[in-house]
């Protein structure tokens, strides 16, 4: 989940600053590829039977997250992208983060860390 958050994190950054749409396509981009990862990753593990409810709903959140990831890379517009970036947002997944690093007793999520 690290190089996702990682990111996640640079494409807020680079919005924030007012990067060019190139940046932020590239950006995307790799939030894209990363995600797509991620779902893979969460997929072939083989989780504890407590977690793996909430891992399965992790998966759905982030698939369905993925195709506004696609379409934010390829926007045409800055306001294009960040509309993508806020419908991929929806399926952030949290409650089922939540509930898997409650599981696993994990520390919360801290964005300080993927700065």
């Amino acid at each position: 989940m690290r190089p996702y958050n990682v990111a996640l994190e640079r494409l807020e950054q680079a919005i924030n600053g007012g990067r060019p749409l190139t940046v932020l396509r590239r950006q995307a981009g790799q939030v894209a590829t990363t995600n797509r990862t991620q779902i893979r990753q969460l997929a072939g593990t083989p989780w504890p039977r407590a977690v793996r409810g909430p891992v399965r709903q992790l998966q759905a959140e982030s698939q369905k997250a993925q195709r506004h990831w696609v379409l934010a890379m390829r926007a045409s517009a800055r306001d294009a992208l960040i509309q993508e970036v806020l419908n991929a947002a929806r399926y952030d997944g949290k409650p089922a983060v939540g509930k898997i690093r409650r599981l696993l007793h994990l520390e919360q999520y801290d964005e300080e860390d993927y700065s």
